[in-house]
């Protein structure tokens, strides 16, 4: 514990600034985002991504984007594999130190170039939220953190251009902030069993941070098999937040890590993903955009113009684009975000889910974004939708016995391609799957399976991949 606060009160102090600046920008986002965009462009148009797109230094918000193209991934991709050759001056000035491929749960890993610039981006939110987290919660200076990192597992691997892959577990905390981590962190072991073990001997833990809160549930439940304790208080009596995940599939085993964790406040994570950060978790309610990162740009979905941050209307959706010192360009990231209330003069952001990993057995279209809201409208148990490994159909997946699988086939049929595909017999209606144990272990280990690692893993509601009846245990039902 002495070690812990040796360390906690100079990383408090370290983060203030970032805090305050953080309070300032979000009275005034426009001119905070105006400041974001010129230093990105002052100091990376000088690349040939930029040059072959007219992208010049003091550029103001309209003329970059009459400049850049919105783009996604694959639109990216030639320029990428330039870099992961070793060329400069491709995206951004100089070379690429260092690639992560992303982790997404519906589609093929991505190749994203990481330097010292798109690093001091991510930093900067970093201590944002730690800043406003220490300034709520004092005492956390004062014991150890629980945290679970983002990157994937790193292959002893270079590109063809002899460019390391792979990023370290705290590639997103600044020099200093890594010493003090050392210091805080309960060193947790890569299984769930060696998790707990080291937890247990963890009474001085004050801060869990997980990304999702399944996994966090699959370690209590670890914990509590081996020290019999009723209720976590009774382990980590000075415990005082959780953060994970709480929106979109991830919401139902929030709820149940509130109920059992009731002695800490749960805190919803920020939107975080391997290219950027979107936002950083902020006070009360939904987290706030990162303007001081990355310029933020957010297209009206599912069509419709591009707005900043200061013009997005509450209650409306959009998907996230941004443009980062990491060579990413007007990019199109695929999440979608729900404008909900306001921090002074900046609205809120909920993450709602993804535009992209859609199904398309017979031209149906399926998104996670449709699905999750009709399965939240059933229940929330365990659930999720998958295409069958023989047949023309879907299954429901789930453990709740009063989910009914023509009600959600009556609901995808709103989706007038999915009810083209049902009324000329492509597809056949979807059945249930009955899970009878382990759903959560289950559903983790075939996404390990698949390339994903544990304690990253996002629960979509829809998974384009067959083959899921082969792995539960339970059965099908019509």
């Amino acid at each position: 514990m002495i070690r812990a606060t040796v360390a906690g009160h100079p990383w408090r102090a370290m983060c203030e600034p970032a805090r305050r600046r953080m309070a300032r920008e979000l009275e005034n986002p426009a001119a905070a985002q105006a400041v974001t965009l010129s230093r990105i462009l002052s100091e990376n148009a000088d690349c040939d991504y930029a040059r072959a797109h007219g992208i010049r230094p003091r550029m103001d918000a309209t003329e970059f984007r009459d400049a850049a193209p919105l783009c996604r991934y694959d639109d990216l991709e030639p320029w990428i594999e330039r870099a992961k050759l070793g060329e400069s001056d491709v995206l951004f000035p100089g070379k690429a130190e260092a690639f992560e491929r992303s982790s997404g749960s519906t589609s093929a890993a991505k190749w994203i170039p990481f330097r010292a610039a798109l690093r001091s981006e991510f930093t900067e939110a970093v201590r944002a939220w730690m800043g406003d987290l220490y300034q709520a919660n004092p005492s956390l200076a004062r014991g150890r953190a629980w945290w679970v990192t983002s990157p994937l597992a790193r292959p002893a691997e270079v590109t063809a251009g002899g460019i390391p892959t792979g990023l370290d577990d705290d590639a997103y905390l600044g020099r200093a902030e890594r010493i003090f981590a050392n210091w805080l962190r309960v060193n947790a072991g890569d299984s769930i069993g060696g998790t707990a073990a080291e937890l247990l001997r963890a009474p001085d833990l004050r801060l869990i941070s997980v990304w999702n809160p399944s996994y966090l549930l699959l370690v209590w439940d670890r914990v509590h098999e081996i020290s019999g304790a009723g209720n976590p208080r009774e382990i980590w009596p000075h415990l005082r937040v959780v953060s994970g995940w709480a929106d979109a599939g991830a919401a139902a085993d929030a709820a149940r890590v509130r109920e059992i964790f009731d002695h800490a406040v749960y805190q919803p994570k920020g939107l975080l993903a391997t290219e950027g950060v979107i936002t950083i978790p902020w006070g009360e309610g939904c987290g706030v955009p990162a303007l001081r990162s990355h310029f933020l740009e957010f297209l009206e979905w599912p069509a419709g113009q591009s707005r900043l941050v200061h013009e997005l209307e509450l209650d409306r959706e959009y998907e996230v684009i941004m443009t980062t010192s990491g060579g990413l360009w007007r990019y199109r990231l695929g999440d979608i975000v729900r404008a909900e209330g306001m921090a002074a003069a900046t609205p809120r952001l909920r993450f709602i889910g993804r535009a992209d990993g859609v199904s398309d057995l017979r031209g149906e279209k399926l998104n996670p974004v449709f699905v999750g809201r009709i399965l939240s409208d059933f229940t929330q148990r365990f659930a999720f939708l998958a295409p069958a490994t023989e047949g023309n159909r879907y299954i429901v997946f789930t453990d709740d016995v009063h989910l009914s699988a023509a009600r959600v086939d009556e609901a995808l049929m709103a989706n007038q391609y999915y009810r083209h595909a049902r009324s000329v017999g492509q597809l056949e209606c979807a059945i249930r799957f009955l899970i009878t144990a382990d759903a959560e272990r289950i559903w983790l280990e075939r996404c390990t399976a698949l390339g994903q690692r544990p304690g990253t893993i996002k629960r979509t509601p829809l998974h384009a991949k067959p083959g899921w009846e082969l792995w539960f245990r339970g059965s099908l039902q019509s």
